[in-house]
């Protein structure tokens, strides 16, 4: 299928070890040709996937700045380029250098977020869409999470032709399984007990609606249902939860730090419930395009969801779970009926296939390059 002729570049700011959709696109890429070479953040370079693959995994203050001056280093080396695939929002601006110095025959932008400009709250918020504007109209593909997001990004941006929709059609997947013993001592005392266990993997974040999970745990038995959240706590964000849980003496709320791929999938695939939340604040929220919702599923889990319309669509039509916005009713439905609830993520993971998602995201690329 592949059709690039000379070296293109693939640039993701994107932290490989934890972003599914960058490792979902590099799949893609690679139905496009065997010529990319590959950067992206990383914490190890054992995580590289071949030699073509260029790893970023400075963590000081300035580690953005150095991205882009390694990525520059790195494009400028390379004689010629045939396409040049951006992924993300934080990868345009060497984009745009290269762009305009190595003028490449392609270039596709993966839109994956929806940034727009009046929706920014803070100054570098507004500077980042000011580039994306410029970088879309530069580009001759751009790619959209979903349907909704494409049909405003046509609008907002008057674009000839509407972005490429790529969902976030994804599982966790184990790259070492010999270390699941490791992680079956580490949380045997947790994921042992005989109680319904539901997991959030959105940490702490109050954007992610969870002082509403939290508080629905109120209302809840705490010898029936433990609440996992696993993630990014921000100092305040916890302080404020603590404080939930605290004034409710709640003994059946558990913290757990952020967990890479193969920890992720273990915790999961142990839990009964997975929780997928979003505001509603902004078009970016309010059409999300969620990864973890498949992820979930692909694990076996039923879902509660708050009652976002690409959430809520899949919730009625599917019946995978239950969207409320509250959560305490989605529980209680969920665990009422979770036989039902697990047949029918069965049936639907079942149906799930990747590879066909990024194969048929290649197939139109391919059709749309110069």
């Amino acid at each position: 299928m592949g059709v690039t002729k000379t070296d293109s570049l693939f640039v993701s700011y994107g932290l490989f070890e934890y972003d599914g959709r960058l490792r979902e696109l590099i799949k893609v890429s690679k139905y496009i040709g065997d010529k990319f070479i590959y950067i992206t953040r990383a914490n190890s370079t054992e995580s590289r996937i071949s030699k073509n693959h260029c790893t970023f995994s400075n963590n000081t203050i300035f580690k953005y700045f150095l991205f882009i001056i390694y990525v520059l280093i790195k494009a400028f080396k390379m004689k010629e380029i045939d396409l040049l695939f951006i992924d993300n929002r934080r990868s345009i601006i060497p984009g745009i250098f290269i762009y305009l110095i190595k003028k490449p025959n392609n270039i596709i932008y993966d839109s994956r977020e929806l940034y727009l400009f009046k929706e920014m709250n803070n100054l570098f918020g507004k500077i980042g869409s000011v580039f994306e504007c410029y970088f879309i109209k530069k580009s001759n593909i751009i790619i959209s999470a979903n349907k909704y997001r494409a049909k405003i990004m046509t609008e907002i941006y008057n674009l000839k032709k509407p972005p490429l929709v790529f969902k976030n059609i994804r599982k966790l997947e184990y790259n070492n399984k010999k270390i699941t013993e490791k992680f079956k001592s580490k949380y045997k005392k947790l994921l042992l007990k005989d109680k319904i266990k539901i997991v959030s993997t959105s940490g702490c974040l109050l954007e992610r609606n969870t002082v509403n999970l939290v508080s629905a745990m109120k209302k809840l038995n705490d010898d029936k249902y433990d609440l996992f959240l696993v993630g990014n706590c921000p100092k305040k964000d916890k302080e404020k939860i603590n404080e939930i849980v605290n004034k409710n003496n709640l003994k059946n709320i558990y913290f757990i730090n952020k967990l890479n791929n193969n920890e992720l999938k273990y915790f999961i695939r142990r839990c009964n419930i997975g929780v997928v939340s979003y505001h509603k604040k902004n078009l970016n929220n309010k059409y999300c395009a969620s990864g973890k919702i498949y992820e979930y599923l692909n694990e076996n889990l039923p879902v509660v969801t708050t009652e976002n319309i690409p959430l809520k669509i899949i919730c009625n039509k599917y019946k995978i779970g239950v969207s409320d916005d509250e959560f305490i009713n989605g529980i209680k439905q969920v665990s009422k009926n979770y036989r039902y609830f697990k047949k029918n993520v069965k049936i639907f993971s079942d149906k799930i296939n990747i590879e066909k998602n990024n194969k048929n995201l290649a197939i139109e690329i391919i059709k749309n390059l110069n």
